[in-house]
């Protein structure tokens, strides 16, 4: 995919939270501009000049041919850091602006409107939360993260791109030794249809997770624990016969202590969107390892599990479901139980 010919001659914004490659994704649109000839400015409120310097010489790229302005954000100067941004850029006479922590200086419609009249091919805007540039952006671009134990999986997701055909809306962005790549698999179905809330009550916390999320629940009540997660599309595995009573909407599945330790129903035959393990703590770990991309996994203990297994950890008791661990902060820590 081109990027140049996304950001060419438009008004846009690049959000998402720390990590999730922004600034990286964009360095390497600006360098792009910068060996066509174009003048770019790049004025960060965020990272400092040397720092930019040091990560965009660790991809070979070099760092002059870019103008690069650093400067510290005060509130209450937001009109004088404006000013003195938009001079720059005459100054600069630049053709692509990069402003990276665009929220310093566009707080309100009229310095919006005013920063997309100073008469620039391209201006890009970056921060962490959405929208300083309002209706205003021909571009939105939404990236986020998602951290595992071997790698971080980062999103690029093209909300908005005004006059242009775009055949694929979402990308997975590849941080190389030399460099960002943008990827996308035909063979598998879209990122956003890769996501689901997570089952029974947990959706009231957890807006949605992706498919292949590994959750663990823990409690003193499995019973509770398991009325919890209990949801349609789900298969519950269980290894005790008066376990069968825990659920009312999930399929449970009644196994032999020794196939519920080996894990083969689990790794082998995914027959449902989200999967139910209990008793989790007598599952040996390596055998998570195994677990298809095509569910959501959910391990419920009566002790609290290994917290770095898992993408997210949730505590059940009578009175409340608490999150203590998730990938991101979520809106709502606790969920009262009545």
């Amino acid at each position: 995919m081109d990027l140049k010919r996304v950001f060419a001659e438009k008004v846009a914004f690049v959000y998402g939270p720390s990590g999730a490659g922004k600034t990286v994704l964009i360095s390497k649109v600006a360098f792009d501009f910068a060996k066509e000839g174009r003048r770019v400015l790049w004025v960060t409120f965020n990272e400092g000049r040397d720092t930019l310097h040091e990560t965009w010489r660790s991809f070979g790229w070099k760092a002059e041919e870019i103008a690069v302005y650093d400067y510290p954000f005060v509130p209450q100067y937001r009109e004088t850091l404006f000013n003195q941004v938009v001079d720059l850029a005459y100054k600069e006479r630049a053709e692509v602006f990069v402003i990276d922590g665009v929220e310093a200086i566009v707080y309100d419609r009229a310095s919006a409107d005013a920063l997309t009249k100073i008469g620039l091919l391209s201006i890009i805007g970056i921060e962490a939360k959405y929208n300083p540039l309002g209706d205003i952006s021909d571009v939105i671009i939404k990236m986020e993260a998602r951290y595992t134990n071997y790698a971080a999986i980062r999103r690029v997701k093209i909300q908005k791109a005004r006059g242009l055909e775009v055949p694929k809306p979402i990308y997975y962005l590849a941080i190389l030794p030399t460099g960002p790549v943008l990827l996308s698999d035909e063979h598998v179905p879209s990122a956003e249809q890769r996501h689901v809330p997570p089952p029974g009550l947990l959706a009231h916390l957890v807006k949605e997770v992706p498919l292949g999320s590994q959750i663990a629940l823990y409690g003193p009540y499995q019973r509770l624990s398991a009325a919890v997660v209990d949801s349609p599309n789900s298969i519950a595995y269980i290894h005790k016969h008066y376990q069968l009573g825990f659920f009312k909407s999930a399929k449970p599945r009644l196994v032999s202590p020794f196939e519920h330790r080996r894990l083969e129903h689990y790794a082998q035959r995914i027959l449902s969107q989200y999967v139910i393990t209990l008793d989790a703590e007598h599952v040996p770990k390596w055998f998570r390892s195994f677990r298809d991309q095509r569910a959501v996994w959910v391990d419920i203990y009566t002790t609290p599990p290994d917290v770095a297994g898992y993408d997210y950890v949730f505590y059940v008791d009578k009175e409340k479901i608490r999150i203590e661990h998730s990938p991101e902060p979520p809106p709502q820590i606790e969920l009262p139980l009545k």
